[in-house]
């Protein structure tokens, strides 16, 4: 199984009804896919080994034959996916530290797709059908659990996912191929507010209490980075310290928006970065409005924001 495999990606969408499509959760985690045969090797979205940092998800008993799967690490509080925690996890390299919180906060991969099996590569192979292969190649068990999924009715399960807790839905059609590293109409979205994925291109001096830390993050998406607008509400008061630090780290004199940006006393940093932020709306000369910072997104390039 040498073969890698990029992550499918989506767009978005609002809640509808179609026959020719199903609809899932929309897991509240981080994307990997898993290179299973007689170990198990997780791969994030920025193609980054995450294997070791959860020693708990060592699920090749729970496969039938070596594969390639694709789904979400969560970690679950009262069955609800929390990324808080989930950051917890991530943030940690300490292989002690790990080995802890691989008991205090064990991590659950639920898996939504298949794309290969034996020697047999099914990105070309419709979606209901990948769905099946998989229900025969993989058991659940604490650690692993598949999908489920619903038919048609996205409107009503819309509503019930939402009025659970969780954050949207994903609608993906029928028979739609998995086309890796790509964004497909096929794979839709549909989140109950509006969120976007940012790159971080500077952030504003602090002052008062934030003085020691910054005021704002200044924002883009896109290649060439287009300027989107700066966030300066939502964070915690280790979100302040944990991004400052990072940003400190690459800050440039290199602007790095394809136009200037209208700010005072901006540090610019390399665009490395990826933060997601919920807004209001894109007012008409594309800049967010009312945005409020979410959280940081390691497991996203900035490639991947765009407009």
């Amino acid at each position: 199984m040498q073969t890698k495999y990029q992550p499918m990606l989506a767009r978005s969408s609002g809640p509808f009804t179609d026959k020719d499509w199903i609809f899932e959760v929309k897991w509240d985690g981080t994307r990997a896919v898993s290179y299973i045969n007689q170990k198990s090797t997780f791969i994030n979205r920025r193609g980054v080994n995450i294997t070791d940092r959860y020693p708990e998800l060592q699920i090749e008993e729970n496969v039938t034959a070596p594969c390639v799967l694709d789904g979400e690490i969560v970690v679950l509080v009262e069955g609800k996916p929390s990324f808080p925690d989930l950051q917890r996890r991530e943030h940690i390299e300490d292989p002690f530290k790990i080995q802890i919180l691989s008991t205090q906060l064990p991590a659950v991969y639920i898996v939504f797709d298949i794309l290969r099996c034996d020697s047999r590569d099914l990105t070309q192979t419709p979606l209901l059908t990948r769905k099946r292969i998989l229900q025969q190649t993989v058991s659940e068990s604490e650690r692993v659990l598949i999908c489920p999924y619903v038919q048609e009715k996205g409107e009503d399960y819309f509503k019930a996912v939402t009025d659970s807790g969780f954050e949207g839905i994903m609608a993906k059609k029928k028979d739609s191929f998995y086309y890796p590293g790509k964004r497909s109409g096929s794979w839709l979205k549909i989140k109950k507010t509006l969120t976007a994925d940012c790159v971080i291109g500077g952030f504003t001096q602090g002052e008062g209490v934030r003085e020691p830390t910054f005021g704002a993050l200044v924002l883009g998406v896109g290649c060439p980075l287009e300027l989107v607008g700066k966030v300066g509400s939502g964070f915690t008061d280790d979100d302040l310290i944990h991004i400052s630090a990072l940003l400190t780290q690459i800050e440039t004199d290199e602007n790095p928006f394809s136009t200037p940006v209208p700010y005072d006393t901006i540090h610019f940093v390399r665009p490395e970065y990826v933060c997601e932020v919920k807004y209001q709306q894109m007012t008409h000369d594309k800049k967010l409005r009312a945005p409020v910072f979410l959280r940081m997104r390691y497991d996203k390039t900035p490639a991947e924001c765009i407009q």
